[in-house]
């Protein structure tokens, strides 16, 4: 079935189906998308079977093709959750060694000094904007424009667990050993995933996922 072009619109959201079983929600605020996306991990609406999260919009995936009404009804008795999405965030504290090997090159790329990168980069309390590529991989928004860089343009092969990155204008942490073309400049010992705490379709997520869209971060320098 070729994928629709007709939308509808939810509180400023808009809803547009997506291909045979999804529909994807964009123009969310950041508090609505957090909301929403607790809600369907708590009591999602009938038929659900996954959803896929973006910085700003969130793709709804059901077992079987599925009214629009039917997501439409279920998002229209969670204005009380929308309204009250605060309560579902953490603040969360993350030690690290800042020692990682780009910090002397970063702190030459952006004119500063290794310690100043160190206090700058340590600074803010960052926000989970989404989590990404990889399993439990936080991409974290408040990184100051001072630390802004692109990414490198050779990518290394190998990221071990725990390394404290920057990224164009996010600040990440890898979760699991991977390639990643990150600036690294420190390392935690904080898990960030544990899939041995998985225990199927009755795994909670936050058992899993030490982060979520919506906490907040602090990095501690030791």
């Amino acid at each position: 079935m070729a994928q629709q072009t007709t939308n509808s619109s939810f509180q400023g959201a808009r809803i547009r189906p997506y291909g045979e079983r999804g529909y994807l929600l964009d123009q969310l605020s950041e508090s609505k998308r957090l909301a929403i996306e607790q809600a369907l991990s708590m009591t999602p609406p009938d038929g659900f079977d996954e959803y896929v999260i973006g910085a700003d919009n969130l793709l709804v995936l059901f077992q079987r093709p599925v009214s629009e009404c039917v997501l439409y009804e279920w998002l229209s008795g969670l204005q009380s959750e929308i309204l009250d999405s605060s309560k579902y965030s953490r603040r969360i504290e993350v030690p690290v060694r800042y020692e990682g090997p780009d910090l002397a090159m970063v702190a030459v790329a952006t004119g500063l000094s290794e310690a100043e990168v160190v206090a700058i980069h340590s600074a803010p309390e960052y926000r989970v904007r989404m989590m990404g590529f990889a399993p439990g991989f936080p991409y974290l928004d408040g990184l100051d424009e001072r630390l802004h860089l692109k990414r490198k343009a050779s990518p290394r092969d190998r990221i071990e667990p725990g390394s404290v990155a920057i990224g164009g204008s996010h600040a990440g942490i890898y979760s699991v050993a991977s390639p990643g073309g990150w600036h690294l400049l420190g390392r935690t010992d904080f898990p960030l995933f544990q899939p041995e705490k998985a225990r199927g379709t009755l795994s909670d997520a936050r058992e899993v996922f030490a982060l979520a869209a919506g906490d907040t971060v602090k990095f501690l320098v030791i």
